[in-house]
């Protein structure tokens, strides 16, 4: 099967291209609901608004391109045009797979077979930044709900898909998932330029793009007047996306998996459960569905991305 998929690369890379294609048809129909917000949202008819989302949205996906142009240097410079091309299509062909796993195999068709686990390697060192950003965080938002009994109320709602005393399901999956990346670290890193500073700078990129959407989710609160105070808001969007991270699941599903669980969050703080949805679907729009319709037309221009 490998030596057909090999041999056929082209005629096999087509048939993904009209597959993902038809896929992401499907999904924006399914969320065809979506334009109630034209109407529902005032704001998204004035430019202001929309511009300070997109900025913030823009920031995101730029400190991300820079991190993967960064990670490539240890194999070959690229530019930034091109950095931007390997990304948004990898995000895009990652669709289909659990936690966009798929990247791995699409970002390896940009390079010469002999760097295939170096481009793997390397790709494993930007989401393992991005994960441990991410746990740090979450370890934080955990930490708050605890000391101030948050959690309780937590417990005691089943608006969420996943109750809340199903947690330590999740939390066990992401244990595992985490598992799984130290096996693969273990046995791809002598295929890397392993240093310190491979490490420490793309640290310093997740960091900074966990920082912008983050303060984007904050931003967005504060914007619809919750009147809740900084820190609550921060540790509440922390669990948000510590639970999406651990959560396996579809990039298909991903805005609806996360709206769950925001409103079940949020819910404990008061926060009405609606503006959540609307709030999140605001995220998605700007870090995910644009994103996303970009590396799909990046991806058909592309006559080849297969060395």
């Amino acid at each position: 099967m490998y030596k057909f998929l090999i041999k056929y690369h082209k005629l096999t890379l087509t048939f993904v291209k009209i597959l993902i294609s038809f896929l992401a048809v499907y999904y924006l129909w399914q969320h065809k609901y979506l334009q109630n917000l034209w109407q529902d949202i005032e704001e998204l008819r004035t430019v202001g608004f929309i511009v300070k989302l997109l900025i913030f949205s823009l920031i995101n996906w730029s400190l991300e391109i820079k991190k993967w142009q960064f990670l490539t240097g240890y194999i070959q410079p690229v530019s930034y045009k091109e950095a931007t091309k390997q990304s948004l299509i990898s995000f895009a062909l990652s669709l289909l797979t659990p936690n966009r796993v798929g990247e791995y195999g699409v970002k390896i068709l940009f390079y010469e077979k002999k760097d295939y686990k170096k481009v793997l390697g390397l790709t494993l060192v930007g989401n393992i930044s991005q994960l441990m950003i991410t746990l740090l965080a979450g370890l934080f938002g955990l930490c708050y709900v605890y000391h101030t009994g948050m959690i309780d109320k937590l417990l005691r709602l089943n608006t969420f898909v996943l109750p809340g005393r199903k947690i330590l399901l999740s939390l066990t999956t992401g244990l595992l998932i985490i598992a799984i990346i130290i096996y693969l670290f273990k046995k791809y890193r002598k295929n890397l330029a392993f240093q310190p500073g491979l490490w420490i700078k793309s640290n310093i990129y997740a960091l900074l793009r966990y920082l912008v959407f983050s303060s984007q989710f904050v931003w967005l609160l504060k914007y619809f007047k919750v009147e809740n105070n900084l820190l609550p808001l921060y540790a509440a969007v922390s669990l948000v996306y510590l639970f999406a991270t651990l959560i396996p699941m579809l990039s298909l599903l991903d805005w609806a998996v996360k709206g769950d669980i925001a409103i079940w969050i949020f819910m404990a703080l008061g926060i009405n459960g609606v503006l959540v949805f609307k709030i999140v679907a605001l995220m998605w729009f700007g870090n995910f569905l644009l994103p996303f319709l970009t590396g799909l037309i990046w991806m058909w221009a592309s006559k080849t991305f297969v060395r």
